[in-house]
């Protein structure tokens, strides 16, 4: 009977162990490779090819929306993640997953989800659906506000996680080890960015919109 070479990234190890032995419970799912990032994961894909990858969305380094362009036209991936908020599932469906999962799936739940992707399917649960074919009414300010975030650098994102967690630009510097002044001058960077006059009125637009 041939198998199923199936990859899994996520920067959990416990975690990884667990979705390998569940998967390989399935006697067509037993060859499982794994990865802690996606470094460590296109190493491993230059030395084998694979049928589906399982991939987390928050990696250290490199996460894996920023990621999913790349890889998946090589090969089929399947998003595997704890947060399950629009923005992610659209993203990751329009970066061209096969489909997305929430981590807390049953066993039999996963399984379904890997063969229904293995054959082609696209694969999102009726909950996501929904989720996603709202976040597709939004009102056009919304739209905007979330598409300019999504156009932050890296950086630029850290420091808004911040805004919306209530930190002085003092904070911000203590926490990404950067001084205030710099902290300052990124958080004004930002407000023209996502063209918002003030930072109250940002931290509420986040909370608002949903949105980190």
């Amino acid at each position: 009977m041939s198998q199923y070479q199936i990859a899994i990234c996520d920067d959990h190890p416990v975690f990884r162990a667990g979705i390998a032995g569940i998967l390989k419970k399935n006697e067509k799912l037993s060859v499982i490779h794994e990865a802690g990032d996606v470094a460590e994961l296109e190493l491993l894909l230059a030395k084998q090819a694979i049928d589906l990858l399982l991939l987390d969305v928050e990696l250290p380094n490199e996460t894996g929306l920023e990621a999913l362009p790349r890889l998946a036209p090589k090969q089929p991936v399947l998003i595997l993640s704890a947060y399950d908020d629009a923005r992610r599932i659209k993203q990751a469906m329009e970066s061209g997953a096969m489909g997305y999962v929430r981590k807390d799936a049953s066993p039999d739940e996963l399984i379904k989800a890997v063969m229904d992707a293995l054959s082609g399917q696209t694969v999102l649960d009726p909950s996501l659906a929904i989720r996603l074919a709202q976040s597709l009414r939004r009102e056009p300010d919304e739209m905007e506000f979330v598409k300019r975030v999504s156009g932050l650098s890296a950086r630029h994102r850290e420091v808004l996680a911040l805004i919306g967690q209530g930190e002085s630009n003092k904070g911000i510097g203590r926490t990404l080890n950067i001084s205030e002044g710099t902290a300052k001058n990124h958080v004004v960077r930002i407000l023209q960015l996502l063209n918002m006059p003030d930072r109250t009125k940002l931290a509420l637009a986040l909370v608002k919109y949903n949105v980190l």
